[in-house]
């Protein structure tokens, strides 16, 4: 096979070509009908591309899955992994297939995407954490350092790790010497690479999980190389885990895939490999030169280097104008008609990606820099600094598992000492939980969140009136405080 084929694409066009009668699923009947919005914004050919399994393949005598296992090969081939997966659930698809068939203890960093959690939740492995640590100015959470993991591995001898590459900031861990690490010490590596599905494509950029020793990574293939939102890839390059996954996928994912999302991770591979290096180096281009032109405003901050690997992520902020990430999100999207990826406290992320131009990222630098004129003009005192003195993970008296299916009911936060929690509670900024299910509440993480809870730090996880979710009869495993 050859890169410049994509069979499983071009198997679905061929059946949409060949106008069959179709007797079978979907409802649509390969056709908008009577859905008139639909097909005025969506056009015809969508519907013609959404049959149930069928293809039009004669020397694979039609068979979609034998499409799909060749394009499935090629994917496999151009990321330079032994096997891959298409995924139409996404990243978090991905990391459940991983971590589903976990038997023993995962080492997780505390920041990690809510996807590990969850899987955790489905698995019988059991969560065991790195403490998160914080760039202090700008109140980032960074990924694990080598000296931490080695304790973690040597201490706690856990089933898995896994890793984020990179952050959503765009900072990345010493992978290649983790990796290392990981084969020293017999454990598995699996990366969480949504956000570094481009890596492959530039010198410039960090190396891919792969590259640096993993068994297996995920990657939003939707998130920076254009395909469709929900479409990621499961890269693998360990045969026996490998088939785990694949079982796990037969239990999880839907077995009525659509075809467009399959056959657009296709189709999207097939450009990748021609284009990709032109196209990911295109966007480093304009990355560069957004960050260049936002240097040069008065007063706006861009995240330094040495906390981002991966410049085509534009992180900045206004903040010694007196205005919060999360405000200048919405002076952009109400006055300026520009939608950023995320804010927090002090920050605004906006990415560039392939899709972007020359035309769409003038937009944005205009927008800052005429916003940032606009604030200095009525003027305004920098937002106070904080500092995120985290308090120590908290015990565990049951695993994420066992939790999630206790019976729940809420309580003050005030109250909460000794309580077995129900659910998480993350402050946001950084996005790093302060508990999670399963886990006691110390004395210490009820003042904490008290405190940021007084001056308006968000916290996912409190509920009106202050209250939090906790085990109804504290799980039978530890003493209530009072």
């Amino acid at each position: 096979m050859k890169q410049e084929q994509a069979p499983f694409w071009e198997a679905l066009v061929a059946y949409a070509r060949q106008r069959v009668v179709p007797f079978h699923t979907p409802g649509h009947k390969l056709r908008p009908g009577a859905f008139s919005r639909l097909q005025e914004e969506l056009g015809t050919g969508v519907f013609a591309l959404d049959p149930s399994d069928q293809v039009e393949a004669p020397e694979l005598e039609h068979d979609f899955v034998r499409a799909l296992d060749r394009a499935q090969e090629l994917a496999a081939q151009l990321f330079g992994a032994r096997r891959t997966l298409f995924i139409v659930n996404g990243t978090t698809g991905g990391v459940h297939f991983l971590l589903l068939p976990a038997t023993g203890d995962v080492l997780i960093p505390r920041f990690s995407h809510q996807s590990v959690y969850s899987a955790l939740v489905l698995s019988q492995g059991r969560a065991v954490y790195l403490p998160t640590a914080y760039d202090p100015d700008w109140l980032i959470p960074l990924p694990p350092v080598v000296s931490a993991v080695q304790r973690a591995l040597q201490e706690m001898r856990p089933q898995a790790l896994i890793v984020t590459h990179p952050t959503y900031y765009g900072t990345v861990s010493d992978l290649e010497a983790i990796g290392r690490l990981a084969k020293e010490n017999n454990v598995l590596l699996f990366v969480d690479e949504a956000h570094g599905g481009h890596f492959l494509f530039s010198p410039e950029l960090p190396k891919t999980g792969l590259q640096c020793g993993a068994d297996a990574v995920v990657q939003s293939t939707h998130k920076t190389l254009g395909s469709f939102t929900q479409t990621s890839m499961l890269h693998s390059n360990n045969d026996l885990w490998f088939s785990k996954a694949v079982q796990a996928q037969q239990v999880l994912q839907t077995t009525s895939p659509s075809f467009v999302f399959l056959g657009a991770l296709d189709e999207v591979r097939r450009v990748l490999a021609a284009q990709g290096e032109e196209l990911v180096g295109r966007a480093l281009e304009l990355a560069q030169w957004c960050r260049h032109r936002l240097a040069e405003i008065e007063y706006a901050e861009l995240l330094p280097a040495h906390l981002q690997a991966d410049p085509t992520k534009i992180v900045f902020s206004l903040r010694q104008l007196g205005l919060t990430g999360i405000e200048v999100e919405r002076i952009l999207r109400v006055d300026y008609n520009i939608q950023v990826e995320l804010s927090d406290y002090y920050t605004v992320l906006a990415l560039i990606t392939l899709g972007d131009t020359s035309e769409t990222v003038d937009k944005l630098v205009h927008a800052v820099r005429d916003l940032a004129a606009r604030r200095t003009h009525l003027g305004g005192q920098p937002l106070p600094r904080y500092r995120l003195d985290f308090p120590e993970l908290p015990p565990a008296a049951l695993s994420l598992r066992e939790a999630f299916f206790q019976d729940k009911e809420l309580v003050p936060l005030e109250q909460a000492a000794g309580r077995v929690s129900g659910a998480f509670l993350t402050l946001y900024p950084p996005g790093v939980p302060l508990i999670v299910p399963g886990e006691v509440f110390t004395k210490a993480i009820v003042e904490h969140a008290r405190w940021c809870a007084g001056i308006g730090w968000y916290t996912r996880g409190l509920m009106a009136g202050q209250k939090v979710l906790v085990l109804k009869d504290n799980g039978g495993r530890c003493r209530t405080v009072r």
